[in-house]
């Protein structure tokens, strides 16, 4: 008999400290605020992302963990781990 072993997906977890109160923030999703001084964050690619879609809709903008890549993060602000 042959034990199979499933391997478990784990999910993303991205790290952003906010470059205006220093606030460190870990989420499965980007951060629209800051929870400390509640100063509003872009998603990541945001011009990129608006120049693709004209009838975007801002809340979408903003990805899951697992839609980012090391290449989109903002180095010094950003940590997917």
């Amino acid at each position: 008999m042959r034990l199979q072993t499933s391997k478990a997906k784990k999910e993303k977890t991205l790290i952003r400290k906010c470059h205006q109160c220093g606030q460190v923030i870990e989420s499965a999703v980007e951060s629209q605020k800051c929870v400390k001084c509640g100063k509003s964050f872009l998603p990541l690619n945001y011009f990129a992302k608006i120049h693709d879609d004209e009838n975007y809709n801002y809340d979408d903008l903003f990805a899951q963990s697992h839609d980012i890549y090391e290449e989109d993060l903002i180095k010094g602000i950003y940590v997917l781990w």
